[in-house]
């Protein structure tokens, strides 16, 4: 159902320029042509992107861990694709989380609910060559398919206007509409008349490991360490076939941070000096964008906003969906995108603030207080493996965080459920009891402790 708009709207033989040929760029151009032929309403789209997605290492590569979560892969459905086998790297059947030096299984709380890993791009730059295997070249090709057209070009400028002026270093063009979807880590376009402001970022370190042919499997868990490293927030080792992505998350990491944590004790399993082979520090959004939106003009995945640390590829397809959706059935006017789109990024970043609080223990450094909250964890998720699968609330609570899978307000209500208090509270106990010393009575009467104090003692 169209909504009345009293700005500009697109007519038959608009004109459309997305600005980026990543995810969010390539599911902009195939909403606006599904719902366009909904409409039946025809435009033109085209797609300015200057990569080659399909060679190797940074100059193809999106940067990203290339995790494809259940939102992004029910998303692929909605838009009728099906993720070819050849570009999953690995089903990763659960994640092994590193809490206070001990191993914890999180496991998917459904079959259904496995994640897949992928390549943004051709490939790690040094070692074999892959087959084709770039998710994102996978994706453009669809867009393409579906109708839209790909320029090889790197847009300069945007001037707004009656129509927008896109000029690359070729050509200056007219265009009835203009979507940002450039991401955080390529420039954006000089914009005359525009006064939007990209995202706050934050620098992640990344690599890619060439695993021993033992460790080397299609169904593996991912491994992710919490804190134990200066400015670290959490570490990741994510299998991709024959090789492991190192992804770390952090503020002002400096020096050598991949070096660093493939030297902790519990990486080791990985190889006492395993081969690094394509390493780069990309940004990543950690807030919104200011004023993503305007005449004929409007924001989508990372240079508008993005779900906190997680499923980037899912918050490009939401955002795309409800950027396009607007477009064609309330208009192209700022009004119009106040109206239908804000509200989605809004919604996102108020999330994204509870994300923060989540995240926030993740980030004090070893001893004290944190150290105190590392081992009340670890005794409840201990605690927890007694339990049947669907009351395991915290790990719930962890299978979502790392995925992704779910909003960060339904998360802390999982986080925060009184069995998560009690055996918190359980946990705290031997904590905060005062060491009393040892007195002759203490030898003759044998103390009776409850279960989850037997789980804690073991910890």
């Amino acid at each position: 159902m169209s909504h009345p708009s009293h700005g500009p709207q697109l007519s038959a033989g608009a004109r459309v320029a997305v600005i980026g040929g990543g995810p969010a760029g390539s599911f902009a151009a195939l909403h606006l042509l599904r719902f366009a032929r909904q409409l039946n309403l025809p435009i033109a789209v085209t797609i300015f992107e200057r990569k080659d997605f399909r060679r190797r290492g940074q100059s193809g590569c999106n940067k990203c861990a290339g995790l494809l979560s259940l939102r992004a892969m029910r998303g692929l459905e909605e838009l009728g694709l099906q993720l070819p086998e050849s570009l999953v790297m690995a089903r990763l059947d659960g994640y092994v989380v590193h809490l206070a030096g001990h191993p914890i299984v999180v496991t998917p709380p459904d079959p259904d609910r496995r994640i897949v890993s992928a390549y943004r791009g051709g490939g790690p730059l040094r070692g074999d060559p892959l087959p084709d295997v770039s998710f994102d070249a996978w994706l453009l090709d669809q867009a393409r398919a579906a109708g839209a057209g790909v320029a090889a070009a790197d847009v300069r400028s945007l001037t707004a206007g009656d129509q927008v002026q896109v000029e690359t270093r070729e050509t200056c063009e007219p265009f009835d509409m203009v979507i940002l979807a450039t991401g955080v880590n390529a420039r954006p376009p000089k914009m005359d008349g525009l006064a939007y402001v990209p995202p706050q970022t934050e620098v992640m370190a990344q690599d890619e490991l060439l695993l021993e042919p033992s460790l080397r499997s299609s169904r593996t868990p991912a491994h992710v360490y919490v804190g134990r490293q200066p400015g670290l927030i959490f570490g990741a080792l994510i299998p991709k076939g024959r090789f492991l992505n190192v992804s770390l998350l952090g503020h002002r990491l400096k020096g050598d941070p991949v070096g660093e944590f493939l030297g902790r004790p519990d990486c080791r399993w990985v190889g006492e000096q395993p081969r690094r082979l394509c390493g780069c520090r990309p940004q990543i959004a950690v807030a919104a964008a200011q004023q993503p939106c305007a005449d004929r003009f409007v924001a989508v995945g990372d240079a508008a906003t993005t779900r906190l640390y997680k499923d980037g590829i899912g918050s490009a397809f939401s955002t795309a969906r409800q950027a396009a959706w607007t477009a064609l059935h309330a208009g192209v006017s700022h009004q119009a995108f106040a109206q239908h789109y804000l509200p989605l990024c809004r919604s996102m970043a108020l999330d994204n603030r509870i994300g923060q609080l989540l995240f926030w223990p993740w980030q004090g450094k070893r001893g004290g207080l944190y150290s105190l909250w590392e081992r009340c964890w670890l005794r409840v998720l201990q605690a927890e493996q007694t339990l049947p699968a669907a009351q395991r609330r915290g790990h719930l609570a962890l299978w979502n965080m790392l995925t992704g899978d779910d909003s960060y307000t339904h998360i802390a209500r999982y986080a925060l459920h009184p069995r998560i208090f009690g055996l918190m509270a359980t946990a705290l106990l031997p904590e905060l009891r005062p060491q009393r010393k040892n007195r002759p009575e203490d030898h003759d009467v044998p103390r009776q402790r409850s279960p989850i104090g037997r789980i804690a003692d073991s910890a």
